[in-house]
């Protein structure tokens, strides 16, 4: 998500990790979402009750071997930069994020420093975060409120919310700038569902449509990602592949071993129905609770309840949605043999509410202390040790861990659209 010095961030123990869940539990609304799709959500439920039976998720045709070079190769990881993250958006944030006219976020994940803002007309913005005098950061702060526009530290050059330069100190003495032609560097920006999509540079164009599709297109402003509140976050610096982060977040098949003192008293492992949305995915889990739905009426049914459902965006957000929040983690490229996952907490609940603030606060460490201290060090940080020195040469991905073949086929084809 944004810049900034990394948060210290308490890592919860199991038990407190499972009073959080049981807390949340306890919050569910009987009606659940009110936008969500309810006959999209039954067909999900339906699927996964018959998985649960054979004990298998969505599958593919068979396993899949893996050449360990892929994570750890220079070239082909230049060469990923710019068939992938120079090619396609990435979430800078949500809507909530850059609430009002100069509000801002700074980030410089995929390399370019860029300040995403909104206008005085309520349009979101992104420019390149230097000054067009000589190259100064125009703000500093992870995140703020600027006014009504932007103003460099050095020499006190002065831009609007819209990108134009409206003042050159010392004016008479430096010469003759046209103003017109010296506004901050655009880069794309496009706001839709409460996700704030950006370029990762000046010339990075993207067709929103073509990226997300019809059907996700279709289903996102089902979730309501305009409307959450107050948000945590936190940076996760990792020795690994990008790649690496990314997989640690696509399968279940983890759940029952790596989880088994906290996520596994309360979901099924290796169950998940999945759907593949062109380079995207939509991952839904079960939780042990579904087994309740078939002793109602199907109308009766409310699905979220018992069901955590996650959007996986190519090539490296996750969407991670409950009735009572919304998980959210960027996979950010550092080098061959690093990466950083960007994780932030977003409340759907009403945080007025007595007891709520508290809770949420629960939640947020809760998700935190166990990425850190089970998914990434097992699937990132001790893997790519064991391959950086080409220890370990090949990796297997099951027929049961179809999202990371399908993934894996994405950045295949990317890589091979800009070669050709």
């Amino acid at each position: 998500m944004n810049e900034g010095q990394i948060e210290q961030v308490e890592l919860l123990t199991d038990e407190e990790s499972m009073a959080a869940t049981i807390a949340m539990r306890s919050k569910l609304d009987s009606s659940g979402l009110k936008n969500v799709n309810r006959q999209t959500m039954i067909g999900i439920a339906g699927r996964l009750l018959e998985m649960i039976k054979e004990g298998r998720p969505t599958m593919a045709s068979g396993f899949m071997e893996v050449d360990t070079s892929i994570y750890s190769d220079p070239a082909l990881y230049e060469a990923e930069k710019r068939a992938i993250f120079d090619r396609f958006p990435f979430v800078a944030g949500l809507s909530r994020d850059v609430e009002k006219p100069g509000d801002y976020l700074n980030t410089s994940d995929f390399g370019t420093p860029i300040i995403v803002t909104r206008n005085k007309e309520g349009v979101i913005k992104a420019y390149v975060n230097s000054c067009r005098h000589r190259g100064a950061a125009l703000v500093y702060d992870a995140s703020g409120n600027t006014g009504a526009g932007f103003t460099c530290p050095y020499h006190g050059w002065s831009y609007n919310l819209d990108g134009k330069l409206l003042g050159i100190t010392c004016n008479s003495s430096f010469g003759a700038v046209d103003k017109s032609d010296h506004g901050l560097i655009e880069v794309q920006a496009e706001e839709r569902h409460g996700l704030i999509f950006v370029g990762s540079k000046p010339g990075v164009t993207f067709d929103l449509d073509e990226f997300l599709g019809a059907e996700l297109n279709q289903e996102l402003p089902h979730w309501g990602f305009d409307k959450v509140q107050a948000s945590k976050a936190a940076p996760i610096p990792l020795d690994g592949n990008w790649k690496l982060s990314l997989e640690a977040f696509l399968e279940t098949y983890h759940f029952d071993y790596a989880h088994r003192d906290n996520l596994a008293h309360f979901y099924y492992g290796n169950v998940a129905d999945l759907t593949m949305m062109g380079r995207h995915i939509r991952l839904s889990l079960p939780h042990l609770t579904i087994d309740e739905l078939p002793t109602t009426q199907v109308d009766d049914w409310v699905p979220e309840n018992h069901i955590t459902l996650a959007y996986i965006l190519f090539p490296g957000t996750i969407l991670i949605n409950s009735p009572q929040v919304l998980e959210f983690f960027q996979i950010v490229p550092v080098s061959p043999g690093k990466s950083i996952v960007r994780h932030a907490c977003y409340a759907r609940m009403d945080l007025s509410v007595p007891g709520n603030a508290e809770m949420f606060e629960m939640t947020w460490q809760s998700a935190h202390s166990i990425v850190q201290r089970q998914d990434l060090p097992y699937g990132v940080t001790t893997a790519h040790a064991a391959i950086k020195d080409g220890a370990m040469p090949k990796f297997l991905f099951g027929a049961n861990e179809l999202a990371l073949q399908h993934m894996h086929g994405m950045i295949r084809e990317a890589l091979a659209d800009t070669v050709s």
